[in-house]
């Protein structure tokens, strides 16, 4: 009989296993990767294009877009596409990145043949009513009398302003004029020129057969769909800001948003690169990381303080976001500052350094626990065009570094004296 009072032993994770990716190119070109797996009886079909926030030539377009691209096609009506995709459980999420647009689309295997005509329309026929168009503008300016109001949203615009630059694609600093500047002309265009097969790629993940890979070929890969040729660039734009601070005073604020930060020119195959987000992690990266044990957990200014590191193909930003008691403002910022000093000069011992490494170690098993998790692995290794093995890569230094390391990178890269700062509320 198993005695449940003594825990089982902790094992180290060496390496990670990946369902092996497979690929095909249709006749026209269109580029399918896939996983499968024989037990799996839900698909998840994913079309990437090179679409995101760096491609627009009006603010807000790219959002404006992945709202509305379902909104109505030449047969079908926005609630008519909602209805027949409710019908066969489809679960689909349209989202924007910087570089690309992701509409994904989860649903069981049998209904395959079923959903994949209006998935067709969506992605070959859109229409972009303009009654719809209207709905989302004045839906949306209404929200924005809203969300002015919020700190934490004030201050994550402003934020990407000072760290991107008032010109950068990702400057998501806006006003309700933006909403009413976007035509149902810009939409045509902006789908007609970026969505195509040359332009994007297929993912598809499941109990993927050759019946399954003809009938994609059959829809998407027989011949070019809105007749471009282009294919975008990928490359995001270096930030060119020159403001440091912005400090946005609300007097009657009962909490202040704060948002400190700064551009790091590294990135992935760095060789710091990975001790930069180990670093980050321990920092406050995580619900037992310094900043929320002290910020929170032993000063009580605020529910929730994290840091983050935004690898992008040229460079990474580095920020802390959290929204604090008013009174705590001055004193919140003094400790991020004194936390990130002191583990600069005084490199954390064995066991905290320890905990961050299983932590870690246990978040990538996890990430890559069953197909639908790796199909997020993967797609996410083909959007950044990151090598197969990056993640025992970064499970080697995991295992690898050393509590000095952890001081030198954040020395090295963080100075607190040139950190930007945003502050939005009491101050």
């Amino acid at each position: 009989m198993v005695n449940r009072t003594i825990p089982p032993p902790i094992k180290n994770i060496d390496t990670i296993q990946l369902i092996p990716i497979q690929n095909v190119t249709f006749p026209n070109q269109y580029k399918v990767y896939y996983l499968h797996s024989d037990e799996s009886e839900i698909v998840q079909l994913s079309f990437f294009f090179n679409a995101g926030w760096i491609h627009q030539n009006k603010k807000l377009l790219v959002d404006a877009f992945s709202a509305l691209i379902s909104s109505g096609t030449l047969s079908h009506s926005a609630k008519e596409i909602a209805e027949i995709l409710e019908f066969y459980g489809v679960f689909y999420n349209i989202e924007p990145y910087p570089a690309d647009i992701k509409l994904q689309f989860t649903f069981l295997r049998k209904n395959f043949q079923n959903v994949l005509p209006i998935i067709e329309e969506i992605i070959k026929q859109a229409h972009f009513p303009q009654e719809e168009i209207d709905i989302y503008t004045q839906t949306n300016i209404e929200q924005y009398q809203t969300q002015i109001k919020n700190v934490g949203t004030v201050a994550s615009w402003h934020y990407s302003k000072i760290i991107h630059g008032d010109k950068h694609p990702l400057n998501k600093l806006h006003t309700p004029e933006d909403y009413l500047n976007i035509t149902r002309n810009d939409l045509l265009e902006f789908y007609t020129s970026h969505i195509h097969p040359k332009n994007g790629f297929i993912f598809i993940s499941g109990n993927i057969d050759e019946s399954i890979l003809q009938l994609l070929e059959n829809t998407f890969g027989k011949e070019d769909f809105h007749q471009t040729q282009y294919t975008y660039d990928k490359n995001i734009p270096l930030p060119d800001s020159i403001e440091s601070h912005v400090y946005i005073q609300i007097p009657d604020a009962l909490q202040s948003a704060i948002r400190i930060g700064g551009v790091i020119p590294i990135y992935y195959p760095h060789p710091d690169y990975f001790d930069l987000t180990i670093a980050n992690v321990l920092l406050g990266g995580y619900f037992g990381s310094r900043l929320m044990s002290v910020i929170r957990e032993e000063k009580g200014y605020t529910y929730g303080i994290y840091s983050t590191l935004s690898s992008y193909n040229n460079y990474c930003v580095f920020s802390i976001a959290s929204e604090v008691k008013a009174e705590h403002t001055q004193a919140t910022i003094d400790e991020i500052i004194y936390q990130i000093d002191m583990l600069q000069n005084e490199p954390p011992n064995t066991q905290e350094l320890g905990i961050v490494k299983n932590y870690l170690a246990g978040e990538i098993l996890d990430n890559t626990d069953g197909i639908l998790k790796q199909d997020n692995i993967w797609k996410l290794l083909i959007m950044k065009k990151l090598p197969d093995d990056y993640y025992n890569q970064l499970l080697k230094r995991i295992q690898e570094i050393k509590s000095e390391d952890i001081s030198q990178v954040m020395k090295k890269y963080i100075d607190t004296q040139s950190l930007k700062k945003c502050i939005v509320g009491k101050i």
